[in-house]
């Protein structure tokens, strides 16, 4: 028993001395995205700030390991008063794309041209929290904008086309603009008081546990909405 203790805590030296040479295998960097609407000429805005954490193994394993990520955030909701509630989503624009221009892809792709320099993913995190740059987003890389006919209940959300806000909010009722600023804020809470059955909600917003695709509340799930964890 106690040779075995002996080699687990070997293991175990030798491991650490390999993280520590390797330095960090994960970065954080947090931004915040802000949604900014018109409703008769007045502005309207809405903000969050959503971290992601980049992690990078193969220091570690090499060719065994790789890169990813995890999310932490909650959509931007934006309150329209009398015309309702828009909900910026962590997830790209279009449904059926995994997470392909989700909140990670968005920071990186948005400003590729700071990181031309750059190979590794963990050096582009440090970058950006370096330079903390923000920038007006693209129409094809603004996140998905839904809303809710009832928003007691998750079953009635309709996408929303950015281009034209006011044929979901009625005529006066204007996309400004989407900014994304790197930043050291800490991450935005709140979103399930206001939509309170994000708490209970398993599989897909029409009340499957399968995504199939058949209804658009079914290509949503509450982690389009919010995803916990620092």
């Amino acid at each position: 028993m106690a040779l075995l203790r002996a080699r687990w805590l070997a293991a175990l030296w030798i491991f650490a001395s390999i993280l520590t040479g390797c330095g960090s295998l994960s970065e954080i960097i947090t931004y915040r995205l802000t949604v900014n609407v018109e409703v008769d000429g007045r502005l309207v805005s809405g903000s969050g700030v959503i971290q992601v954490k980049q992690s990078d193994m193969r220091p570690i394993f090499g060719s065994m390991g790789g890169a990813g990520n995890e999310v932490s955030g909650e959509a931007v909701v934006v309150d329209l008063g009398s015309r309702g509630t828009l909900f910026a989503l962590l997830r790209g624009p279009k449904a059926g794309f995994g997470d392909l221009g989700g909140p990670a892809w968005m920071l990186f792709h948005v400003f590729a041209d700071l990181l031309k320099g750059e190979i590794d993913p963990l050096p582009k995190v440090r970058l950006l929290r370096e330079r903390r740059p923000h920038r007006v987003l693209q129409l094809d890389v603004i996140p998905m904008l839904v809303h809710f006919s009832d928003l007691n209940d998750p079953k009635s959300v309709v996408q929303v086309d950015p281009t034209d806000l006011g044929a979901s909010f009625g005529t006066g009722v204007v996309l400004r603009d989407v900014i994304i600023e790197v930043t050291e804020e800490p991450i935005t809470t709140g979103i399930v008081a206001r939509l309170p059955w994000l708490k209970t909600i398993e599989g897909q917003l029409d009340g499957s546990r399968l995504h199939t695709g058949a209804t658009f509340a079914n290509e949503l799930n509450k982690y389009d909405f919010y995803r916990g964890g620092k």
